[in-house]
């Protein structure tokens, strides 16, 4: 009896160790999604309305400030690769890109402010310190959870604090963002008062993963040197990560429109002056249907598998995505509302299969091989995710421009506001039935994995 007791007492101890791990390593996926999100919404709608560039001009900005994340980001990865530190090789990253994205989140939000708002040099080299501090961040992060967690089951439950703190970064990025701009005073005052204190958040949040993940589990870094071209060349063999990285990088540009044309549709469709409110509600509703339905889709999974529960969830959201094409000044709250549980419970679905599906191809990538290089793959998961959001605001600021979008005038055309809704039905609906394609050929299941060699 006093055995069983003691046993009971050691795997007592061990799971409230593991929930301390995966709530550590969690929680940097907060700030990770305040930058993330409140870019994605009010990046194209800041430099237009706020600043007053036109729509051409912005997209050519942010496509332009993206060129080097292509770069930089295997890079970070390789050299998370190889670093040897006592803090192992992935957590002084963490530390280095929360300071640095705190800071440059809040510059970009105080353009408006300075002599400098009108310099596309300037604004360009802030988007670029911007997505450095990301990088820096992300790309050691998302590397950690194969080293973290060797158990196929149980990376899916820490990964459920991801898609916890991911709905929470959203709410307050994408939804809260603009409403507090608006309440601390409007106008370039207002934004740039709301990017400090969003900027202070990130960096808190980000900071917090570096000592929430000390004391666990520090793979040593491989001996055995390979030229990052040939890395890069090894990662390409790796069927179910080339899937699986086709698949992220289309249904990204459909995440990323549909966050940067939110406070357009509202503002233009809608016909709400202050759309913050609007917003604010949309992603309240969003996010307790993905906090909400996590059980739901794990259940799903258990079921139907990876793939497959993937496939349903990309299925829904561009179902829903198309019911846009009802948006109208007219348009019941209710309605509204409801169109937002519905992506947020699939938005659920996909940010769980998605996130807990790339440490798999990663351990599958090490049994095939026996080489370490989670920081190249999550560098490659990570290139796809930035030129996902330079490109999908691009795309949508060029589409609104060939309807005539003004970002000078005070009221748009007809014309105008119907091909903003056809952009907010359309294009998320193109990219996520594009997705599907990749993804039908991912074949990474739990028993291949065990068997993988």
């Amino acid at each position: 009896m006093a055995d069983s007791d003691a046993g009971a007492g050691i795997q007592g101890a061990a799971g409230r160790s593991r929930w301390r791990l995966h709530f550590g390593w969690g929680i940097g996926t907060l700030g990770a999604a305040l930058l993330l999100n409140g870019f994605a919404a009010l990046q194209a709608y800041y430099l237009t309305t706020v600043i007053g560039i036109s729509a051409v001009t912005a997209a050519t900005l942010l496509f332009i400030a993206k060129i080097w994340d292509w770069i930089s980001n295997p890079l970070v990865g390789v050299l998370s690769d190889r670093t040897q530190s006592r803090w192992g090789r992935r957590r002084p990253y963490l530390l280095f890109g929360a300071v640095l994205s705190g800071l440059a989140f809040a510059a970009f939000f105080s353009l408006a402010l300075t002599p400098l708002a009108q310099s596309a040099t300037a604004i360009v080299i802030v988007l670029a310190l911007v997505g450095t501090g990301y990088t820096l961040f992300n790309v050691p992060y998302m590397a950690m959870p194969s080293e973290l967690v060797s158990d196929y089951t149980e990376r899916t439950r820490m990964f459920q604090y991801r898609v916890f703190f991911i709905a929470i970064g959203t709410l307050i990025g994408a939804g809260a963002s603009q409403r507090l701009a608006e309440v601390l005073g409007g106008g370039v005052e207002g934004y740039s008062r709301m990017g400090l204190i969003l900027g202070g958040a990130i960096m808190l949040f980000m900071a917090w993963s570096f000592f929430g993940t000390a004391g666990g589990n520090v793979l040593p870094r491989s001996e055995v040197r390979v030229p990052f071209a040939e890395q890069v060349r090894l990662g390409w063999q790796n069927k179910p990560f080339i899937a699986l990285l086709a698949t992220k990088a289309t249904q990204l540009f459909g995440l990323f429109t549909t966050s940067a044309m939110g406070i357009f549709v509202i503002k233009y469709v809608l016909g709400e002056e202050n759309p913050g409110t609007w917003l604010l509600w949309f992603v309240v509703f969003s996010f307790a249907a993905q906090v909400l339905s996590m059980p739901v889709w794990q259940w799903i999974t258990r079921r139907l598998e990876k793939q497959r529960t993937y496939m349903l969830a990309t299925v829904i959201f561009s179902l829903v995505s198309l019911s846009w094409l009802l948006a109208s000044p007219a348009e019941e709250f209710w309605f509204f509302c409801l169109r937002a549980a519905l992506k947020g419970f699939a938005a659920a679905g996909l940010l769980l299969m998605g996130q807990s599906m790339l440490p798999d191809t990663i351990d599958y990538d090490y049994k095939r091989t026996g080489l370490r290089r989670e920081g190249i793959y999550s560098g490659l998961y990570s290139v796809v995710e930035k030129v996902a959001s330079a490109f999908a605001p691009s795309v949508l600021l060029l589409s609104y421009a060939w309807f005539g979008f003004d970002s000078r005038a005070p009221v748009q055309t007809a014309a105008t506001i119907d091909g903003i809704r056809y952009c907010a039905a359309y294009l998320p609906c193109i990219y996520f039935g594009l997705s599907l394609i990749p993804l039908w050929f991912y074949r990474l299941t739990e028993k291949d994995l065990k068997q993988a060699v």
